[in-house]
């Protein structure tokens, strides 16, 4: 994976290529836990907070990625009003 340069152009290839591992691991950690909690165990409050946790990272991540795509996009559709 190679970071962009400042001043480089950055591809939805390039933002796909950089998040996707973020999400897909942010989204295994909370399958695992919500596993964990599904088991039919008991769960105390400690876990509930833990899995708390996690949502709010998944949730956050996802949406830091979709605000950089949305900005990506935005930039394309004025660059392509002013040249256009």
């Amino acid at each position: 994976m190679t970071i962009p340069k400042s001043g480089d152009g950055v591809s939805l290839e390039t933002l796909e290529t950089l998040m996707m591992p973020v999400i897909i691991s942010s989204e295994k950690d909370l399958k695992a836990v919500l596993a964990e909690i599904k088991s039919g165990k008991d769960v105390d409050a400690a876990q509930l907070l833990y899995y708390t946790n996690e949502v709010n990272q998944n949730n956050l991540t996802v949406n830091m990625c979709a605000s950089m795509v949305k900005e990506r996009g935005d930039t394309l559709k004025t660059a392509t009003q002013k040249f256009g």
